[in-house]
């Protein structure tokens, strides 16, 4: 028995190339970039951003929510498996590629917002209050949107402390 899963949360690098066959169900293609941040290590050195990018195929139905929805640049949550294969180009080589065949496809990108709401709604987490109360269960925590609550919460409450980020983890 194996296991053959990927995990991708990126973004879309161009619109969705959808094909549509003559029994109606559709195919599209789309290439992910996930991009791990550039830092300066504790040494003083620069480590630049490293993007990997990921060809994906949809079919089906998840091809159709793929060509009504997403568009270049939009974020996606990606689970499939890694399919290797081989074709032959026009010269009569023979190439291999590497795509991931979607299961499951979730949209990250906020809906398109009315003009005075153009920007994307923030949420945090607020901490309970001590007290319990009926509309609220005891243990359970409520959202509101972030900024309503302006001093950091670091762990059980207490004030956050900064990290300092100038010395090795310990």
């Amino acid at each position: 028995m194996g296991v053959n899963k990927q995990i991708i949360i990126g973004n879309l690098g161009k619109d969705p190339d959808v094909r549509t066959f003559p029994d109606g169900t559709k195919a599209c293609r789309f290439t992910v970039a996930v991009t791990d941040k550039g830092y300066v290590s504790l040494n003083g050195t620069q480590v630049p951003d490293h993007t990997e990018w990921f060809n994906i195929l949809c079919r089906g139905k998840r091809a159709e929510v793929c060509e009504q929805y997403l568009h270049k640049g939009d974020k996606v949550y990606i689970e499939g498996a890694t399919f290797t294969g081989e074709y032959q180009d026009q010269n009569g080589q023979m190439r291999r590629y590497t795509e991931v065949r979607c299961d499951v496809i979730e949209l990250l990108t906020p809906k398109a917002q009315p003009q005075q709401q153009a920007a994307p709604q923030q949420w945090g987490v607020q901490q309970p209050a001590h007290s319990t109360s009926a509309a609220q269960p005891a243990g359970q925590q409520s959202f509101q949107p972030a900024g309503a609550n302006p001093a950091p919460v670091g762990v059980y409450g207490q004030p956050a402390q900064p990290v300092p980020l100038d010395k090795p983890w310990p």
